[in-house]
This record gives structure tokens, sequence and C-alpha cells, in this order.
């Protein structure tokens, strides 16, 4: 899980040439029904589009109003990796396992992105850090999206 250990305030900061994470890039089959997914469950605001003609690649940025963005990507020949089914599979496959979201209402939010269309994996509940809860869902795709709150003062 994301940002939950025990140790993260008192990890070295970070270099000056890194500031934050920016994105998260997915491919996606279906692009247009992955923009739809995305924009209605989290909020996401298209911020532009492009191509890459020779690759035959096409790709949308979404935005968060707190400034994070999903890259969504497609190429008409790609092929699908297996969709890991929970949090604990996706540790068995190197790479890519989920990516995950601090939220300030993890219920109000879990609900909302499964009526936009995602999957339960793990219902909010309580994480293994003492002041958080989380859940996880897969989007229309398969892809493993975490879900997290901090309990209010909490250090973490």
């Amino acid at each position: 899980m994301c940002s939950m250990h025990p140790t993260a305030a008192a990890a070295p900061q970070a270099s000056a040439a890194t500031t934050a994470i920016d994105h998260v890039g997915l491919s996606v089959r279906d692009l247009d029904a992955a923009v739809v997914f995305y924009t209605k469950a989290l909020g996401l605001t298209e911020e532009f589009r492009f191509e890459v003609e020779d690759q035959r690649m096409r790709a949308v940025v979404l935005r968060a109003a707190d400034g994070y963005a999903v890259e969504l990507m497609s190429r008409p020949d790609s092929v699908p990796s297996p969709p890991a089914s929970d949090p604990n599979t996706a540790v068995l496959r190197q790479g890519y396992g989920h990516f995950c979201l601090r939220v300030t209402d993890l219920d109000g939010l879990y609900d909302r992105v499964l009526a936009a269309g995602a999957s339960v994996i793990v219902p909010p509940g309580p994480a293994p850090h003492p002041d958080v809860r989380f859940g996880y869902l897969a989007d229309p795709e398969g892809n493993l999206i975490e879900l997290i709150q901090i309990r209010e003062g909490a250090t973490l």
C-alpha cells in the first residue's frame, strides 16, 4: 500500500531534482471509454490529447484539481497484461501493481468509483497502519486502484 509505511515520516527528503510524482500512465484498450470512466469516477478533467502518428498511439492526459494526472495511452496493436485479481496477487508480478490516491472521504469516493463502472476488489476497511483506512477497486480494464484515507491529525 502506498504512503502508509510507519517510517514514512522519517524518510529522507527528496533530492532537489525531484519535487513530486506528476502522473501515472496507463495503456488502455478503449481510450474513449477510459476517459469517460476516469473523469466520472475521479472527477479528473481533460488537460490535452496528443498522437504519436508513427507509433499509431493516441493519448489523453487527465488532471485532478490537486495536480496529479493520469495519462491514458492506446495503440491498436497493444495486448492486455493479465490483470491481478487483488493487491496480494499483484505483488507476485514484478512491475506495476496499482496506483494509490489519498482521499478525504473513502466511503463516498469508493461508492462513486463503483457507480462509474469499477469492480470491488477490497471493500473500505482498516489498513495495516492504525491511522489508515483503505479500499481497492479495479477500473473497467482491470487496473487496480487503491484509495486511502488517513485519520485527521495523524502524522503520516
